[in-house]
């Protein structure tokens, strides 16, 4: 079965992998960035002594593979036009080490209480069905569709095998990756990335700016080195029918997230080198995009700045027995996964985006919280305040919430509530277990029924 590259944790289940994007004509997905591997063609030429060595090939590779893996390196560096990275170290690893190591950079970033919570409130939500189990979706995800990724404990770039040559496929992989090594030499992708789980929105925005710029080194390079049949040999090969009825069946909030910072990315980045080509895209770096919003409407970069909503403690508000087990601001993308209520995106380019149906619903968002909230004998609510630039956004948004609500289980209410406080145009959503426990939300927040 063929595979595709990875680059992102989900979501932002993203977190400390990083591997390349495939993407010719067909997307591939990847396990998210966080550091990258670092180029080794520069090291100081060896002494006498260590000269009479042989040195040791990377685990995997022979001389050829080594050989073809520099040349991409050289080729990609005046793609760019930044200073060369040092220190690319690379293997090859067969599927039960990748799962391994997988699992253990998964469960090295998210907690299992963090992975329920994050369950349940998609659960509740209806952007999973009940029956799912989201760890499982992420890792079976990853573990059928990887075909690189990058560990930066162990600052080494590894190929998921079997590979036997460094062809079309693996050098549009190698080119993609160094450029993370560009990246990540310039502006330390690791020191840089935003780490609190809570931020999803802000984390999917900074993933787009770091996947788009990597996705359109990769084609500037592929237009430079490879020919069109390479290409389309390339294209033809990445997905097999079994793996794009996988991808089909993934929910569809998992599939904008890992898609999202490729395709989506690689949009934000085009529009912004129309500004001034690189020069441009190297000032966002000083400047990153902090929303989703800015980077589906590169105009409102970098203007179009959200606004901070905070909740009170409605855990506390509604007494002993109930806490907040999950917070998010889910931003514009993923509201506009939960608007179009399972409805699918259709495009004729798979690398262009794809406007799921409802989508202007979610356009005009300002800013958001939810919270998640469990309480005693199984009770529990989602309370989540929205705000939006005009009254007209406020009104498509709260009709576009009660279509999407209307099969959800329990409880369930949309209203122009400001519990925040200060909002300009706002629109409070509430779900929960029943009609009981949705009336003490509603009281606890002092909103009329």
């Amino acid at each position: 079965m063929a595979r595709n590259d990875y680059d992102s944790m989900t979501p932002r289940h993203s977190g400390r992998l990083i591997s390349c994007v495939l993407a010719t004509s067909l997307l591939a997905l990847t396990l998210a960035p966080a550091g990258v591997a670092r180029a080794q063609d520069d090291s100081p030429a060896p002494d006498a002594a260590t000269a009479a060595e042989p040195t040791p090939l990377p685990e995997g590779f022979n001389k050829k593979m080594v050989k073809k893996v520099a040349e991409v390196i050289g080729e990609v560096r005046p793609v760019r036009g930044l200073p060369s990275a040092d220190d690319v170290a690379y293997r090859v690893v067969d599927e039960d080490v990748f799962r391994t190591e997988l699992e253990e950079l998964f469960r090295d970033e998210y907690s299992d209480a963090y992975i329920a919570a994050e369950d349940d409130a998609f659960t509740r939500l209806g952007l999973i069905d009940a029956e799912d189990d989201l760890e499982e979706l992420i890792l079976s995800l990853y573990d059928s569709q990887v075909l690189a990724f990058y560990d930066p404990r162990s600052t080494t770039f590894s190929l998921v095998g079997p590979v036997k040559k460094i062809g079309g496929l693996e050098s549009i992989v190698v080119a993609h990756e160094y450029g993370h090594a560009l990246q990540d030499a310039a502006w330390d992708l690791e020191g840089g990335r935003i780490k609190e789980l809570d931020r999803a929105d802000a984390i999917l925005a900074q993933q787009a700016l770091i996947e788009g710029d990597a996705t359109a080194i990769m084609y500037d390079w592929a237009a430079r080195e490879l020919k069109l049949a390479d290409l389309l040999r390339v294209s033809a090969g990445v997905l097999t029918n079994r793996d794009a009825k996988k991808l089909r069946r993934v929910p569809t909030i998992l599939r904008r997230q890992l898609e999202f910072p490729y395709i989506d990315g690689y949009a934000f980045v085009n529009a912004i080198r129309g500004r001034g080509d690189w020069d441009a895209v190297n000032d966002v770096w000083e400047a990153q995009p902090v929303s989703t919003e800015q980077i589906l409407h590169p105009e409102l970069y970098p203007k179009e700045i959200p606004i901070e909503v905070v909740l009170p403690d409605v855990a506390g508000a509604l007494g002993p027995g109930w806490s907040a087990t999950y917070e998010q601001t889910m931003g514009e993308m993923q509201i506009g996964v939960w608007v179009a209520d399972g409805r699918k995106a259709r495009s004729l380019f798979p690398v262009l985006p794809a406007q799921l149906p409802r989508a202007g619903a979610a356009a005009g968002w300002g800013g958001d919280r939810l919270i998640s909230l469990d309480g005693p004998d199984g009770e529990w609510a989602v309370v989540w305040q929205t705000d939006w630039d005009t009254r007209a956004d406020a009104k498509e948004f709260r009709a576009a919430a009660r279509d999407a609500m209307k099969d959800l289980p329990g409880a369930h209410a949309v209203s122009g509530a400001d519990v925040s406080g200060g909002l300009s145009f706002p629109v409070l959503v509430l779900v929960a277990d029943s009609d009981g426990s949705l009336g003490a939300v509603k009281a606890a927040l002092g909103i009329d029924s």
